[in-house]
């Protein structure tokens, strides 16, 4: 009888275990699959960041070297401002050192490396470490850091909340489900390029937002639709009436609120800008010590 009875004990397990086995395998691949699915749409991978140092000793005017080899005698990165320039939109170049003056331009004073810095790190030769510094002005992808003028910066996944209480004028939304899960949108209101929505996807922890995933905004009330979405010569436009608004405590602010968007608005807004190939993106990572940086690097 008590044979009998470790008998059917065990088969009840062995049943158990089977099922629950079962349910985790089918909601890993239901995961897999949704992610997939997105990965496939958005078409942007995370960037393989190695760590990220922080600058931690430098001249208070000039920051630190950021090299062309891992040499201190080596060219150091340079930027450049473009001259008598009266509005707010002056060109930036970013070159080596031993490179001729570009012609208009003058010699930033403002560090590139200052200390408080970021930076991702690619790879190490020697005392120094291989640095990221691609952004939107410099084509420039890597730089050399001494690494005792670094140290290590520890980095945390971000939160859905997270952009939201970042900055002011800027309002995001995760989606959470569907055929669009884990993609972001972005809403920045600025106050010298305007207002622009970016469309973008969380990728394990940190946010990814092609460069060209983005919709110059405007405030139209004149218009009877809640939102017009275009194309045209390649730019993306949205112009959106006060039923889009964002209220915050009863008082409305001239910004367009992403989480008002209905599936409809979202399925024309992701089929848009999905027509582009990404080629560079801006990933943001989560620092418990500095908050919410963002970085540059292909997106593919």
């Amino acid at each position: 009888m008590k044979n009998r009875l470790f008998l059917l004990l065990g088969l009840m397990i062995a049943v158990l275990t089977t099922n629950c086995t079962d349910k985790k395998t089918v909601e890993k691949a239901e995961t897999t699959e949704a992610t997939a699915e997105t990965e496939s749409v958005i078409k942007v991978t995370k960037p393989e960041f190695k760590k990220f140092v922080v600058v931690t000793d430098g001249d208070e005017d000039d920051g630190v070297a950021l090299l062309k080899d891992a040499d201190s005698n080596s060219p150091s990165l340079q930027m450049w401002f473009e001259s008598d320039c009266e509005s707010d939109f002056c060109e930036e170049i970013y070159q080596w050192s031993d490179q001729p003056r570009p012609q208009g331009f003058d010699l930033g004073t403002d560090a590139i490396a200052y200390v408080g810095k970021i930076f991702p790190v690619l790879g190490e030769k020697g005392d120094y470490y291989k640095v990221a510094v691609l952004n939107k002005w410099c084509e420039i992808e890597s730089a050399y850091i001494h690494k005792a003028t670094v140290g290590d910066i520890e980095v945390a996944p971000i939160k859905a909340n997270m952009l939201d209480n970042h900055e002011g004028g800027i309002r995001s939304r995760i989606l959470k489900d569907g055929k669009y899960k884990d993609i972001v949108l972005i809403d920045n209101e600025d106050e010298l390029y305007g207002e622009t929505l970016q469309v973008g996807m969380l990728l394990d922890g940190c946010i990814a937002t092609p460069v060209s995933y983005s919709f110059d905004c405007q405030l139209d009330n004149s218009q009877k639709e809640p939102i017009e979405i275009k194309e045209e010569g390649g730019n993306f436009f949205i112009k959106y009436n006060e039923s889009l608004c964002v209220v915050e405590d009863g008082d409305s602010f001239n910004q367009l609120d992403p989480n008002k968007l209905t599936d409809e608005h979202i399925n024309q807004i992701v089929g848009m800008v999905t027509k582009k190939e990404p080629e560079i993106a801006e990933y943001i990572y989560h620092f418990p010590a500095q908050g919410l940086q963002y970085f540059f690097w292909n997106a593919k």
